[in-house]
Parts: C-alpha cells; structure tokens; sequence
C-alpha cells in the first residue's frame, strides 16, 4: 500500500508569525495543498505527525529539544494552541471518529499517552474501522513530543496493519522532522519519495546535510507534479 506521509504541517511551522517558523515554509503551501486534495481524489491514505508540547514535568523526559529541558528551541506547538493546529492546506475533513480519540476539523489524531502502552489487538480493529478500503478520506496523525515519530509507537503498529510499502513524504522541517521519518520509514523496509518542493528546513547547512543522509539511506526525490501526475 502506497500513503501520503504529511509531517507537521502546523501553523506554527508554516506561518511567518509562528512561534517557530521554518524560513520558506509559507512558499511551498500550494504544493502542499495539491498533494493533499490528489490523495484524497484519488483515495490514498493520508498519514503523518503531529507536534505536540507540554512544558509539563511529567513530559520533562519526552522534550528534550525545549529550552526549559536544555533543548534549543523555545516553546511552540503547545497542546491546545492555535499555533499547534495543521494549516488548512493540509486539513482532512473526518467522517467517523476512532474510539476513545477526539474528533478533530483535521483528521483524526493519535495520542503517545504517558505509559506508551500499545494495544496491537485494539490498533487492529480500528486500523480497518479508519481505513476502509473504499473510502480513504480520513487522515490519522500521529502525536509526538520530539522530532521522530516514531517514539509514538502506535505509528509502527499502524504501518504494519495496513502493509505500507511506499510513502510519499512532505511538510516540516527537512533537517530534522522529516528527517527523521523518512530514515525510519527506510529502515523498516518503506520506500519513501520525498517531495523536494513541499519541504523546508531551518538552515542551509543542516538541510543539505540531511538530505544527503535521506539519499543514502535510499530515500527518493521527486516533484509535486510528478507525483500528481
């Protein structure tokens, strides 16, 4: 199975007033936007992260990239702010919600609870309830408190369920959140194709770097337009 990968395309992100801007991020919205309508017309399955903080002790241990834990970014995506809310570029409208989940305007959202626990047996039985085979317009995202999404272990649950296979990769930051993924997803055997006009990184030379390191750990660059096509 083929997914689209949005990565935390979030307004802190992606508007210039955000708390944490990515430069460029605004420029690559209409791409974002067409890469989002083409899946859901053509009824791909809509995955991706969701940036979440707390600046709570008892996620002290998961936020280790905030100031207040001796990280070197400042607040942003604060639970419950406009700022950690997606753009309505990459909003994907619900039609049922996951059990015990919130309804979301953007999808339905995935929590990485506290005790990190992970029901195989519960993620099954929604897995199908989510994405039924006819009808994809659902997107599910995966919450996270550091910059691999993958510490939400629900996620690799999830890819297994529905038998990924390629993702094609786009959103925020390209040297670090996007990064990530994409050499995660590489590493558990998924074929990622990285749009390299709906991404943005936050320096130039972190950027190139981790785009040489998405290249060799066999990740692919390609075009909105071609991906639309």
């Amino acid at each position: 199975m083929r997914i689209n990968f949005d990565v935390d395309t979030e307004k802190d992100f992606m508007n210039e007033t955000g708390a944490l801007y990515v430069p460029g991020a605004e420029l690559i919205k209409p791409n974002l936007k067409s890469l989002t309508s083409d899946a859901e017309k053509q009824k791909i399955p809509i995955l991706g992260s969701i940036d979440v903080h707390f600046g709570t002790p008892e996620y002290a241990h998961r936020e280790g990239e905030l100031q207040i834990h001796g990280g070197p970014f400042d607040y942003h995506t604060m639970h419950g702010t406009k700022g950690a809310e997606k753009i309505k570029e990459t909003m994907i409208l619900y039609s049922d919600c996951w059990p015990d989940v919130p309804a979301q305007d953007t999808g339905i959202y995935v929590p990485h609870r506290l005790d990190n626990t992970v029901n195989r047996n519960k993620l099954i039985t929604n897995a199908s309830q989510i994405l039924n085979p006819l009808d994809h317009r659902q997107g599910i995202f995966f919450e996270k408190q550091s910059y691999d999404v993958f510490t939400n272990p629900s996620l690799e649950v999830f890819l297994d369920i529905l038998g990924v296979t390629e993702a094609v990769v786009y959103g925020v930051a390209t040297d670090y959140c996007v990064k990530a993924a994409v050499l995660g997803m590489q590493k558990r055997g998924i074929q990622c194709y990285v749009v390299d006009d709906a991404i943005a990184g936050v320096g130039p030379e972190t950027t190139k770097s981790a785009l040489e390191e998405m290249a060799e750990a066999g990740a692919k660059f390609v075009k909105t337009e071609e991906v639309i096509k």
